[in-house]
């Protein structure tokens, strides 16, 4: 836990700590390549904790590691999405079948880098297949109807091409549905989403100001 501080001379008429750590929030989401994330305990059906953070095009890191009773990683992201928690890309992400995981150690500091794809994940230095000193456990989870449509090597010739055997149709995206970002609640209030309060949150080796959503 630490704490940041700023010359208000230095900033810009009317910013309050609430909208700096907004910003600051924001600003290390964008820092870590997240589309979005979340973290902490969250009471819904029998109450549950979850950390979670988005790249996009169907790759996450979850770290269900501090329940009990063995509930799998990809099985608290599907409930978190029923709970709406969050917004999935894809109906199909409430299918635990269409996941692949995979369990690292990852060392968050310094941020990763540009992560597009699990194994821009893999082959970093800061990701061990076994456990390390100052890395913490993480589940990587593909949503594999995006992510296969991203592998390298995934044939984009029509099933004419040479080469390619006649009556195999290359993979198609599904449609992304774009949804309009809404304002963010500030500091110390209750988001009307999820009832919760807007505060300060852990989130893997940080923080992160927001609510439950």
């Amino acid at each position: 836990m630490f704490h940041v501080g700023a010359l208000a001379s230095l900033l810009p008429p009317g910013t309050t700590q609430y909208t700096l750590a907004q910003e600051l929030a924001a600003h290390m989401r964008g820092v870590r390549g997240y589309r979005w994330a979340f973290s902490g305990y969250h009471a819904t059906g029998p109450g549950f904790w979850l950390s979670v953070a988005y790249y996009g095009d169907g790759l996450f890191l979850v770290d269900g590691s501090r329940n009990h009773g063995g509930a799998k990683d990809v099985d608290l992201l599907v409930q978190a999405f029923r709970a709406r928690l969050a917004q999935p890309d894809d109906p199909g992400m409430l299918d635990p079948a269409l996941y692949a995981m995979d369990v690292v150690h990852l060392s968050c500091a310094p941020p990763l880098g540009p992560v597009r794809t699990k194994q821009d994940i893999l082959r970093l230095s800061q990701c061990s297949l076994a456990p390390r000193q100052g890395f913490r456990r993480v589940c990587i989870l593909e949503f594999l109807p995006l992510t296969t449509a991203l592998a390298p090597g995934v044939a984009t010739a029509p099933s004419h091409a040479p080469g390619v055997p006649v009556g195999v149709v290359p993979p198609v995206p599904p449609a992304r549905r774009v949804v309009a970002p809404a304002r963010a609640p500030r500091l110390g209030e209750v988001c009307q989403a999820c009832g919760a309060e807007v505060k300060e949150r852990p989130l893997f080796s940080g923080t992160f100001v927001g609510c439950l959503c």
